[in-house]
C-alpha cells in the first residue's frame, strides 16, 4: 500500500511530465511553422501547438487538485468538465499564431500576457468547478502574485525559445528545452500559488464529489493525456529528423565535386 505523501509525489510527478511535453509540443511545432509562407501551412502546426498546451494546463491542474493532502474526495461539476477540456486548447490558438507571424518585444510580451491570462483562467475554473465548502475566500494579494509570476515566466521563456540563439546558433536545441522546462516550472509554480490563495487545506468537502470523480480525471489527466503527448513528440522527432537528412542530401548534392588530377609520367 502507498502513504498520503507517495500517492501526492506521484501525482505531481505525472503533472509535471504532462506539462515538459505540453511544452515541448508547444515550442517546436511554432518553430516548425514559422517557415511557412502561406498561412494554410500554419494551420495545422498552430492548432497542434495551442492544444497541446491547453491541454497540458488543464491535466496539469486537475493533477495539482489531487495531489494536495486533503481529508475529503475531490469531485466536479459535470457541466464544467467538458468546458474546461475544451476551452484552454482554444484560447491558446491566438497567442500561438500571433508567435508563428511575428517573433519581435511586442510579440512576445503580448503573448506571455494572453497565455498567463489563459493559464490563470484555467486554474480559477478548476477551482470554483470543484463547488469547495464552507467556502472559498480568495487571497487576491497571492492571484495576483501567481498571475504576474506566469506572465514573466512566459515572456522569459518565450524568448529563449524564440531569440536569435535558439534559432541559429550552436546549442539551439538546449536552449528550446530550456523554454520548454521554463514553462513547466512557470506553470506549476503559478497554479501553487492559486491553490494556496483559496487555503485549500482549510476546505471540508466538495459539494460535487458523486458527480465527475477526481480519480477518474487524473486517470485521463495522468496516463490518457501524456500518452498522447508522447505520440505527438515522437512525431515531431521524425518530422524533424527526415528533414535534416533531406537538406543534409541536397547539400551534397549540391556540392561541386572535385575533379582528380592525373598524374603524368615521364617515359624513362
Amino acid at each position: 500500500m502507498t502513504s498520503a505523501g507517495d500517492s501526492s509525489l506521484l501525482l505531481w510527478a505525472m503533472a509535471a511530465v504532462v506539462m515538459m511535453l505540453a511544452t515541448h509540443l508547444f515550442v517546436a511545432w511554432i518553430r516548425r511553422a514559422q517557415g511557412n509562407q502561406s498561412w494554410r501551412q500554419n494551420v495545422g502546426p498552430v492548432l497542434l501547438a495551442g492544444g497541446a498546451l491547453g491541454l497540458g494546463m488543464t491535466s496539469a491542474m486537475v493533477l495539482a487538485m489531487s495531489a494536495e493532502a486533503l481529508s475529503f474526495p475531490l469531485g466536479y461539476r459535470w457541466l464544467a468538465v467538458p468546458v474546461l477540456a475544451l476551452a484552454p486548447p482554444l484560447m491558446c490558438l491566438p497567442a500561438a499564431w500571433w508567435l508563428v507571424k511575428r517573433q519581435n518585444w511586442l510579440a512576445l510580451v503580448g503573448a506571455g500576457l494572453l497565455l498567463a491570462l489563459v493559464a490563470l483562467a484555467v486554474q480559477v475554473g478548476w477551482i470554483l468547478a470543484a463547488g469547495l465548502r464552507p467556502g472559498i475566500r480568495w487571497n487576491f494579494v497571492l492571484l495576483g502574485a501567481a498571475g504576474a509570476l506566469q506572465f514573466l515566466g512566459f515572456v522569459a521563456a518565450l524568448w529563449l525559445a524564440y531569440s536569435d540563439a535558439s534559432s541559429d546558433g550552436a546549442r539551439k536545441t538546449l536552449w528550446r528545452v530550456g523554454a520548454a522546462a521554463l514553462l513547466t516550472i512557470t506553470l506549476l509554480t503559478g497554479q501553487e500559488v492559486v491553490v494556496s490563495a483559496i487555503g485549500l487545506l482549510s476546505q471540508v468537502g466538495s459539494i460535487y464529489q458523486r458527480e465527475a470523480s477526481s480519480t477518474w480525471l487524473c486517470l485521463v489527466a495522468g496516463a490518457l493525456v501524456p500518452t498522447l503527448m508522447a505520440v505527438m513528440s515522437l512525431d515531431v522527432f521524425l518530422r524533424t529528423s527526415g528533414e535534416r537528412r533531406r537538406r543534409h542530401g541536397t547539400v551534397e548534392l549540391n556540392m561541386p565535386k572535385r575533379r582528380k588530377r592525373r598524374r603524368k609520367y615521364r617515359a624513362l
